[in-house]
């Protein structure tokens, strides 16, 4: 059996991640530039930190989104719970953790 609110929740879950992750680039960037013009050594490592934290959430987002496309599948929902859980636990996100939950309960139905 498919999971519709597992699915749902992932997909919000995702998206909110590349939100931020795209935000998170956006700001590392700006201080990585801003920085450099500067010549300050501590405020362009800083940026660089964050910048791999977004690049990290891009790919948090992008498996979250693709774990709700899982979920629709009859045949991948137990797949799709699966990497929802993992991600969200990595990624400390409530409803990829929730919404894989959800998949997992559906796939036994």
């Amino acid at each position: 059996m498919e999971s519709k609110t597992g699915s749902i929740l992932c997909l919000i879950g995702g998206i909110l991640w590349l939100v931020v992750s795209i935000m998170l680039i956006i700001g590392s960037l700006i201080i990585v530039i801003l920085t450099a013009l500067n010549n300050v050594i501590e405020g362009l490592i800083f940026g660089v930190i964050f910048l791999v934290i977004g690049i990290i959430f891009v790919i948090y987002g992008t498996l979250g989104i693709k774990a709700s496309q899982w979920m629709k599948n009859k045949e991948e929902v137990k797949k799709g719970g699966i990497v929802a859980l993992i991600v969200g636990i990595l990624g400390v996100n409530a409803l990829l953790i929730i919404g894989g939950i959800l998949g997992l309960v559906d796939a036994d139905k």
